[in-house]
C-alpha cells in the first residue's frame, strides 16, 4: 500500500491560532512528556519515547508538538506509521487521539496539570504580560537549563535575537561570549570563513588569519541566523562540526576541540525547507532538538504598552490615547515595527507606511490606524521636550531641528499649554 500524507481536519487550523501546551505520549507502561519542539520514537535506547517492539525502528517517527495537535512524520521507518486504519508519511494527529507505530499503539492525551506559564512577566529584558509570552518563556526556563539546540521559528520583526540572547542568558554560558551567524547575510564564497575562519594566505585576500564564529563563542552561544537561507554546500561541514564539535580553518591542517550551544532562528518551519530541498534533513535533526514559537505582537496584545514605554524611555510619558491607539494597531512588523514607529514618532518624524500582511486591516483602515497612532506619540513626544525646555520654543526648534513656525503649528494642533 503507497504511504500518503493525511493532514486529517486539525491541518487547517492555523499554528498561530494558541498557545502550544505540553503533551503525554503514551505506549503502555512507557510515557514521554513532550512540552516544546519535537521528540524521537524508536526502539533506539536514544529515542525519547522508547518503544521495545521487534516491528518498531530505531528512529521509527517525529513528534512535532502544535496547537491542540502533534505532526508526526515518519523517519524512515520499516513498518510505517499508521492513522485511522491508513498507512501515512506525515499526519496531524489531534490531543486525545492516537497513532500507531508498528504494532505499538501510541496515545496522545494532556498532562493532568495543564498548560504551564511562567510566573513571572520579565525575564531576562524580555517582557512578557501577555499568557503567549509567558508560555514561551516557561519553555525557555527549562531549555536554558540544558545544551540542547533550539530552533526560535517567528515572523520578521517578532524579537528572535532577543529571545536567543534571553536564553543565552539565563544558561550556565551567560558569561561566555554570544555570537551571531546571518546564513543569508554575507557572500556566499565568505559564509565558510566567517563561520569557521581561516589561516594567512588561505585564498586570495586573506592577509591575515582570522577566527571564525564558532571559535570565537568557545563556551558560549552562537545565533545561526536564517540558518534555512544557508547555502547547500556549506551545510555537510556545519554537520560534521554539530556531530564531533570539532572544527579546521580553511587552509589549515589542525582541528580545534570548540564548545558551543547553537540556537537557529527559521522565518519558514525548518520542515517546509528540507521538504524544499533548502535544508539537509540530518542537519535539521541536529538544530531542531527542541523548537520554539515566538508569538507575533498581534497575539500579544498586552505586552504593546510595556514595550512602547520601554522603546520611549522614561523621560516620555505616554497617554492613555497613546495607549490605546498603540493597542488598537495590527502591527504587521510586530515589535520591530512597534520601535521604529516610537522612534520616528520621539523625533517628530513621519509615520512610514507600512505594507499590509494577509489577515491585517484593509489599507484604509490601516492609515486611519497609523495616523492616529502616529498623532497620539507626537503630542507626547511634543509635550515632553517642551517640559524639558521649560517651554522656551527656540531650544526645542534647535532640538527637533524644526522651524520655529513649525513647532508653533504643532502645539496648537495638539492644544498643548504651559501650565
Amino acid at each position: 500500500m503507497s504511504r500518503t500524507n493525511f493532514t486529517g481536519p486539525t491541518q487547517t487550523m492555523s499554528e498561530d491560532a494558541a498557545p502550544l501546551e505540553p503533551v503525554v505520549l503514551e505506549a503502555g507502561d512507557v510515557t514521554f512528556r513532550l512540552e516544546q519542539g519535537m521528540a524521537i520514537a524508536g526502539s533506539s535506547s536514544r529515542s525519547d519515547l522508547v518503544l521495545v517492539d521487534r516491528t518498531v525502528s530505531g528512529r521509527h517517527a517525529s513528534f512535532e508538538l502544535l496547537p491542540g495537535a502533534v505532526r508526526v512524520r515518519d523517519l524512515g521507518s520499516r513498518n510505517g506509521i499508521r492513522f485511522l486504519g491508513a498507512k501515512v508519511e506525515s499526519v496531524v494527529v489531534p490531543i486525545g487521539a492516537s497513532v500507531t507505530l508498528g504494532k505499538t499503539l501510541v496515545q496522545l492525551r494532556r498532562p493532568a496539570d495543564g498548560a504551564a506559564a511562567a510566573a513571572t512577566d520579565d525575564w531576562h529584558g524580555l517582557v512578557a504580560r501577555s499568557l503567549p509570552m509567558r508560555q514561551l518563556l516557561w519553555r525557555l526556563e527549562r531549555a536554558a537549563k540544558t545544551d540542547v539546540s533550539v530552533v526560535l521559528r517567528g515572523p520578521t520583526g517578532a524579537g528572535t535575537e532577543a529571545v536567543a540572547r534571553a536564553l543565552h542568558a539565563a544558561s550556565p554560558r551567560a558569561k561566555a561570549p554570544f555570537v551571531v551567524f546571518d546564513g543569508a547575510g554575507a557572500r556566499g564564497d565568505l559564509l565558510e570563513s566567517e563561520l569557521f575562519g581561516h589561516v594567512k594566505g588561505a585564498f586570495t585576500g586573506a592577509v591575515l588569519a582570522k577566527a571564525g564564529v564558532l571559535e570565537l563563542a568557545h563556551g558560549g552561544t552562537v545565533l545561526l541566523d536564517n540558518v534555512d537561507q544557508m547555502p547547500m554546500d556549506l551545510q555537510p561541514k556545519l554537520l560534521r562540526f554539530l556531530e564531533e564539535r570539532t572544527l579546521r580553518r580553511i587552509g589549515d591542517t589542525k582541528t580545534k576541540q570548540v564548545d558551543v550551544r547553537i540556537v537557529s532562528t527559521s522565518q519558514q518551519g525548518l520542515e517546509r525547507a528540507v521538504e524544499q530541498r533548502l535544508l539537509r534533513e540530518d542537519l535539521f535533526y541536529r538544530l531542531a532538538a527542541v523548537v520554539l514559537d515566538v508569538p507575533a505582537l498581534h497575539q500579544r496584545r498586552e505586552d504593546i504598552a510595556v514595550l512602547a514605554r520601554v522603546f520611549a524611555g522614561p523621560k516620555v510619558t505616554l497617554s492613555p490615547s497613546t495607549i490605546a491607539a498603540l493597542e488598537a494597531h495590527p502591527w504587521p512588523g510586530n515589535a520591530r515595527e512597534l520601535k521604529h514607529a516610537v522612534e520616528r514618532s520621539l523625533t517628530l518624524g513621519t509615520w512610514e507606511n507600512a505594507r499590509p500582511v494577509d489577515g491585517a486591516l484593509p489599507e484604509t483602515d490601516l492609515k486611519a490606524a497609523r495616523e492616529k497612532v502616529s498623532g497620539a506619540f507626537e503630542a507626547d513626544a511634543l509635550k515632553a521636550l517642551l517640559e524639558k525646555h521649560r517651554w522656551n520654543v527656540a531650544a526645542v526648534a534647535r532640538e527637533a531641528k524644526m522651524a520655529r513656525s513649525h513647532l508653533y503649528t504643532l502645539i496648537q494642533k495638539h492644544g498643548l499649554k504651559r501650565r
